[in-house]
């Protein structure tokens, strides 16, 4: 049975301010407690910006700010995950120049407590580029991107994903089958690609210049659920040991429509998609169990770009934009 769209509307809107602006990286997440985590663009350290914690009055509670470990000598920090402390774990990395005199990947996982304090950071044991990260509930991490041969100028990269435990040990790499009839359609990101680990022909895509795993986010049984970027989207359900559980392929409103973001909440996932064509913007929610359905809606321009986070339990959708005087908007919608 087919399931009509419904429109969403503005229920409410908050201004933030904030003394760095409200410039804002996508990629925003929010806990069970309905507090938002906003990556923030720091004009002067384009790639360490910190990330905000608004409460659901609107007000900011916490900054985790990557500058707090000054010691690592950090050039980047990317991909976060609220923690279970009220804090958040995030990925971030330094570049540095090898014996050999190739470039080289030192990886960290950075924990902040709730108060915006650092705690103890993880350095993993892996050289890679890193795309896609997330924090099981237990303390290990999902960790996905791109292997090179630093000695090989022609290679292009292998797709790498794996478990790692809370003192950054490697415990399982992942590979992820084939899926006949599913575009690739993700995103580019610095020319690289990032779609899984071990490979074989017979059962892995091949090597492409786009993100394959987009997102992630930890769900109340514990696994994680990891979007791969597709048409229709592809959401796998990974349990901490790194087995994949389930395979959710979840079909667009359109057939040229591409999943870029999603968030989960109870028993529900909420997919945000993007269609080229007609530059229109819809979500789609399903069974967090079995990917059926339950219900299509459309998003208005005046929401805002960035679908930031969504409450099953209450029915609502949270957008981010740019408000007047420099400030972030926080736009929560409901149905029609």
């Amino acid at each position: 049975m087919a399931v009509s769209t419904i429109a969403l509307r503005a229920s409410s809107s908050t201004n933030v301010v904030s003394e760095m602006g409200g410039a804002f990286k996508n990629g925003s997440k929010c806990d069970a407690d309905g507090n938002l985590y906003i990556r923030k663009q720091a004009m002067d350290r384009p790639l360490l910006g910190p990330v905000v914690k608004i409460n659901p009055d609107g007000k900011r509670i916490a900054v985790f700010d990557p500058a707090a470990f000054s010691q690592l000598g950090l050039d980047r920090a990317d991909a976060f995950s609220p923690a279970s402390d009220g804090g958040i774990y995030q990925i971030a990395s330094q570049m540095l120049q090898g014996q050999d005199g190739h470039l080289k990947q030192r990886i960290y996982v950075l924990h902040f407590a709730s108060d915006g304090s650092a705690s103890p950071p993880t350095l993993l044991d892996a050289d890679f580029e890193v795309y896609t990260f997330a924090a099981f509930a237990g303390g290990s991490f999902l960790v996905s991107g791109v292997r090179r041969d630093a000695l090989d100028k022609n290679d292009h990269g292998r797709n790498f994903t794996a478990v790692f435990s809370a003192d950054g040990r490697e415990l399982a790499q992942l590979s992820f089958p084939k899926t006949s009839g599913v575009a690739r359609a993700g995103k580019k990101l610095d020319g690289h690609a990032n779609s899984g680990g071990k490979e074989s022909p017979k059962d892995v895509e091949p090597v492409a210049p786009t993100l394959d795993l987009a997102d992630a986010e930890v769900g109340r049984e514990g696994n994680l659920y990891v979007m791969r970027a597709s048409s229709p989207a592809l959401i796998y359900v990974i349990a901490p040991s790194g087995q994949i559980m389930k395979a959710l392929k979840i079909a667009g409103p359109a057939a040229d429509a591409v999943a870029n973001g999603f968030h989960v909440s109870g028993n529900r996932l909420a997919l945000s998609f993007w269609n080229e064509d007609a530059e229109s913007q819809l979500i789609v929610v399903v069974d967090a169990q079995t990917g059926r359905k339950i219900a299509s809606y459309a998003k208005s321009s005046e929401l805002g770009p960035s679908f930031a986070c969504y409450s099953a339990d209450e029915g609502v959708f949270t957008f981010l934009r740019l408000g007047d005087g420099n400030s972030l908007e926080v736009i929560r919608a409901q149905p029609e």
